[in-house]
């Protein structure tokens, strides 16, 4: 049984349809991370099934970004231009897409996998996504055709729907995905016994019962083991010279467990992971930066743990600081601030730790607490970015702006205060409304189908620009938000 992975096909939908504002100037580094950094949790997959490979099954992935496009100059820009101007790197051309598009094709058509395994992560392209879904079936119509991520996860009925998908293997996949190829390579037709899967048989859309999740989340082998496969090397490299300083680049960062205890109505967390958190050990962490260390060693030597709640665990986090100090990244974390006691201040900033990043989303306490959900307050937000300022390292507070029932002048007073705390970094994001969210109910409730749609990020995007009073229009929106991030740094 030959089994494709299709890599990189978010990157691909950047190319075919060049969402606004993405291919503007100003916004060079943010594409060439979409364009570049790997959908994780296909290789997290990946490495799962290659590590259990079955008896007669052969595996190949199909990166359609990194696989063809080698070049630092493919990405950078011809000649100067002004920020709000489109990009005219090379990658910006219709050739580039017409190759990727040929690459897509050909190798399929070659390569004839007999199942073909295509994440569904990311909704700011999601319609295209789910568009190739049909091409592979047009292409291979004898092929099983497998589809898994988040937004897979939370949409399996409609994409089943649709008639290209065979399989929709829901949540945490590596189990479910290994039972599937197990039951096809036999031949098997009855699937209900899979649990976590939806699939179509007889006409008719099933959807088996959850699975349970893998305590023991060590037993799933880290992604770098499919280094290879996934061109990290490449991929390391490009963007170590495109972007330099940027976070969390492949090669150069890792999620240390899986979930997050929080409830926040802006984000997926919740829904995917239902606030249950697990944790990889301290050894297991130690592995995965001591392999990154000695196989990425281009540009500057910084490590970035992409946990939404770093320091939840404090015993485990103290431990794992034992473990990794000896390896000389300057590290970076994201965290909740009532995790950021003084004593695990003092730890991290002996570990040579520089940066902590915290979602304070809003200085107004009622929407924190009312819209937002958040378990903190605006005073036990500035606590934690004082007494990190005061152990050498730097805080990094990001906000939403539009969320419901924040005014301008509650805004404008959250960069006052940011002033007055001589808080230099921080950053203010546009509040985009992803399906399956509890924002997404309010969406709902409060705007008609025809408003929705005038309402989407860009054509291809499952997520969307909340409106209201304040910013009546998704360009007010932006705009704001970029205007605040630009009076900051002034």
């Amino acid at each position: 049984m030959k089994v494709a992975v299709i890599g990189d096909s978010w990157g691909f939908g950047l190319l075919e349809t060049k969402p606004y504002p993405l291919w503007q100037r100003r916004f060079n580094a943010l594409r060439h991370k979409a364009l570049l950094v790997p959908d994780y949790g296909a290789m997290y997959i990946t490495a799962f099934i290659k590590k259990n490979t079955l008896p007669g099954m052969e595996l190949q992935v199909f990166n359609l970004v990194a696989d063809i496009f080698h070049e630092k100059r493919l990405f950078e820009d011809l000649r100067p231009g002004d920020g709000d101007e489109a990009s005219d790197c090379p990658l910006s051309s219709e050739e580039m897409a017409l190759k990727a598009r040929e690459y897509f094709t050909n190798s399929l058509k070659d390569y004839q996998p007999d199942v073909v395994l295509f994440p569904l992560s990311i909704y700011y392209v999601a319609l295209h996504a789910r568009k190739l879904l049909q091409d592979v079936k047009n292409i291979l119509p004898e092929c099983r055709l497998v589809t898994g991520g988040v937004y897979s996860t939370m949409h399996p009925q409609e994409i089943l729907e649709e008639g290209a998908v065979d399989y929709v293997v829901r949540g945490e996949g590596e189990w479910t995905l290994l039972e599937l190829l197990r039951a096809l390579g036999k031949g098997e037709r009855e699937l209900s016994h899979i649990d976590g899967l939806s699939w179509r048989a007889g006409g008719k859309i099933h959807h088996n019962r959850d699975r349970v999740r893998e305590n023991d989340i060590d037993r799933f082998p880290h992604i770098y083991t499919v280094s290879d496969e996934f061109k990290i090397h490449l991929r390391h490299r490009l963007l170590k010279e495109l972007i330099p300083f940027d976070d969390y680049i492949p090669g150069a960062g890792f999620l240390t467990s899986r979930g997050c205890p929080e409830q926040c109505t802006f984000c997926l967390d919740p829904a995917i992971w239902k606030r249950k958190t697990r944790f990889h050990s301290p050894e297991y962490v130690r592995e995965v930066v001591e392999y990154c260390w000695t196989n990425f060693p281009e540009g500057d030597r910084s490590f970035y743990f992409g946990d939404a709640t770093f320091a939840l665990n404090r015993r485990r986090l103290f431990r794992l600081l034992d473990l990794v100090e000896s390896v000389p990244y300057s590290y970076n974390i994201q965290t909740r601030a009532d995790s950021l006691t003084p004593s695990v201040l003092e730890r991290l900033s002996k570990g040579n730790f520089s940066t902590i990043a915290i979602g304070a989303e809003s200085f107004n306490d009622h929407v924190l607490r009312e819209v937002v959900k958040k378990r903190t307050s605006r005073e036990e937000i500035l606590r934690a970015a004082r007494s990190v300022k005061e152990h050498g390292m730097k805080p990094i507070l990001t906000f939403i702006v539009g969320l419901p029932g924040e005014k301008k002048e509650s805004i404008e007073n959250t960069l006052e205060i940011l002033k007055k705390e001589g808080i230099q970094d921080a950053v203010f994001f546009p509040l985009v409304v992803f399906r399956g969210t509890e924002l997404y109910q309010f969406l709902l409730r409060n705007f008609t189908p025809e408003e929705r749609e005038d309402l989407r990020l860009n054509p291809w995007s499952e997520e969307y620009c909340l409106v209201n009073e304040e910013f009546p229009t998704i360009s007010s929106l932006v705009e704001y938000a970029d205007q605040l991030n630009q009076r900051v740094k002034e």
